[in-house]
Order: structure tokens, then sequence, then C-alpha cells
């Protein structure tokens, strides 16, 4: 079985380089037919959105479709199934058009996020009602009705999506987001040195909940062996750095950027990772990179109590789940695991095995290869 992997997604994303090494480890032959154009663009917001950006987005769209369908065409005979990834919900129409050339071939989109749940209901750029949240809704819609399969990361989001958009329910598909395991892995004769660090990495966004992080900072800034650190930048970040300075916190560190390949190194000095604990429902409804990176490294992880994270985790025993928006609740489990060994160890081999389990590129190959099969045999 081969699949071509197509379209203008993002190459280095970690959702994209997951899947295609899961297939490729399960035995299915991968051909990438790619386009590189979103990878070219740190932020893909603000800006980015303006109606010049949008403009020339839409041309470089055009002439790089030509490049996709000749190599397309080139390899299409021994391809059959063709798999969309993120960002790809422009590149379903030509991906639907090509399938349709030829032998029979099914199409599956692994779209990760809905650009109009991201954009507008979360990070609210954009009015609902508005011309281009109306836009972003239609794209939403057409391209998840032009796919066979949807794969999205937990049942909670599927449901969401599928009432939403209205979409059957039985075109889609659940795979957890998994972790690049040649970068993300525990370290051997880890040794623990004071001061207890807390780390947080992610884009300044409302899913995540940063200000509730800095709350609880500030409760715990009398124990003095604690410290937090803070990598990303963002949407919210003058808002978050205004927090900070108001509440004069004096034990956060932040970071604006590290380069993927350090970030495990980043994470193997810390005692904690933090997850997500934004109050909208995106955040109820995923499960985040950092979540997955933690585990495959047998961090102990804190995060967010949601539908989402109760798909795979168990509080005490693969990680700790506190209540979302929760700065208290936040700065009790940090205390608890501080102060108990063995809790964190526990929770450390607990998530760690879970992810070997359920979301190991070995675990999510088999899935994914059964998946492919099954949507072959779609009539």
């Amino acid at each position: 079985m081969n699949v071509c992997y197509f379209g203008t997604y993002e190459q280095n994303y970690p959702r994209n380089k997951v899947v295609i090494e899961a297939l490729r480890k399960a035995g299915v032959g991968v051909v990438e037919c790619h386009l590189p154009l979103w990878e070219l663009f740190r932020h893909k917001t603000g800006k980015f959105l303006t109606p010049k950006s949008l403009f020339l987005l839409v041309v470089k769209f055009l002439l790089g479709y030509l490049k996709l369908i000749r190599f397309y065409l080139r390899r299409a005979r021994d391809i059959q199934i063709v798999m969309v990834g993120y960002i790809g919900q422009l590149d379903l129409l030509m991906a639907k058009l090509l399938v349709r050339l030829g032998k029979k071939r099914s199409l599956i989109f692994n779209p990760l996020v809905s650009l109009y749940d991201t954009l507008v209901d979360d990070r609210g750029l954009f009015t609902p009602g508005s011309l281009v949240a109306e836009f972003l809704f239609a794209l939403d819609r057409w391209s998840f009705r032009l796919a066979d399969m949807i794969v999205l990361d937990t049942d909670a989001h599927i449901d969401y999506i599928s009432k939403k958009f209205a979409i059957d329910r039985s075109k889609f598909a659940q795979l957890f987001v998994g972790a690049d395991e040649d970068v993300f892995a525990p370290e051997p004769g880890k040794q623990e040195t004071p001061p207890f660090v807390v780390l947080f990495v992610g884009k300044f966004i409302p899913l995540h909940g940063i200000p509730h992080i800095i709350a609880a900072a500030k409760l715990l800034e009398k124990e003095k062996d604690i410290h937090f650190e803070i990598v990303g930048s963002g949407q919210l970040a003058g808002q978050i750095m205004e927090l900070y300075r108001q509440l004069k916190v004096k034990n956060i560190s932040f970071t604006e950027w590290i380069p993927y390949e350090r970030l495990a190194a980043k994470m193997a000095r810390a005692h904690v990772c933090l997850g997500i604990f934004g109050e909208g429902g995106k955040a109820r409804r995923v499960i985040p990179n950092k979540v997955f990176q933690g585990l495959a490294m047998g961090m102990p992880v804190i995060t967010g109590d949601s539908p989402a994270s109760r798909e795979l985790l168990t509080h005490g025993q693969s990680a700790v789940l506190v209540p979302m928006a929760d700065a208290e609740a936040i700065a009790r489990a940090i205390r608890s695991l501080k102060e108990d060994r063995e809790l964190r160890e526990k929770i450390s081999l607990g998530g760690r095995e879970v992810f070997q389990r359920r979301c190991s590129t070995e675990a999510l190959g088999t899935r994914l290869k059964a998946l492919c099969q099954g949507t072959m045999s779609r009539p």
C-alpha cells in the first residue's frame, strides 16, 4: 500500500512528521508531494492575514499547484491513498480532483484543527459573522465534506467538528497526536538538581491559559526553590507581559524562542512540564503537542482536566489533571509534585507507559495502516 502525502502542509510540524513516520514504520510506502509554503512563515496570523498577504498567498498557491500536479501525475500509478495534512484546507479541492483521475483512490484529511475554531472561536482574531469568519467556516466545511475520511486527535474534537459543520460522524477517525521520538525520549541517568523547575513551552494564545500559570507562580513566589520557565511568544505577548509586570512576579524567566531540536534538552532540565489551562471550548477538546512530548520523555505533566485529556490520561497515575483556568489548583499540583518524589516518579512512569502503549510511532502506525486499509474498502 502506498500513500501520497499531498499539498502545502507544514513539513516540519510535529503532526505531519509523526504521521508520515508512523506510516513508514508500519510498512506503508509514503511519497511526499509537497509544496513548501506554510513553513516559510513563522507566524501565520496577524499581519499575515491582510488582504495583500492573502492575495500573494493565492498567487503562490496557483503557481505551486502546477508543480504539485506534475509531480503527482508522475507517481500516481503506484498510489492507493492521497492524504492531505496540516495546514491543508486549501488543498482539498485539488486533491479531490486528482484522486478522481484514473483508478479509484481514497482521500484522507489530517487537518489537526478547524481554521474557524482556531482563528474565530478560540483566538478571537475575527468576529463571528464577519466576512473572513464566514469564509473560514465555509472553507472548513467544504474541505471536510470533500474528504473520504477525516483524522482528528480526540473523540471530543470529532464530536465538535461533526456537529459544528454538519459532517457525518462516520467519516471521522481518532488518532492521538503523538511525538517525534527521534527528538523526545527519556534522558538516561537524569539527575534532579535544585531549583525545582516548572516549564511551559508554547505560543501565547488563549488556548494555553498562560495568565493562570503566571498567577500560580505568584502564589508560589515565597517558595524560593521553585522557579518557572516560560518559552514562547505570540498573539497575547503584550497582555501576558503586562500581567507579569503588574503582579511583580519574581520567580519566572522568559525565553522567546528555542529551536525545535533543542526543546528536549530544555525539557530534560525541568522537573515538571505544563500543558494547557485555557477557558475556551477548544482547550477542552484537544491534547497539545507539549503534553505528548512530556509523556514521551517520561516527564511529570500537569494539564487541564478535560474530556479530551481524560481520553488518554488518568489523574494521579499518568498525569496530574487540574480544573481549567484555576491558578490555585495549578499551584497546589506543583507543590504536591515537588514535595513527593515518589508521586513524581509514579506519574513519570505511568505517563511514559501510556505514551508507549497508545501514542508511540509504532502504535500510531498500526492504527493508521488499519484506517487506510479500511477507507480503501469503502464503496
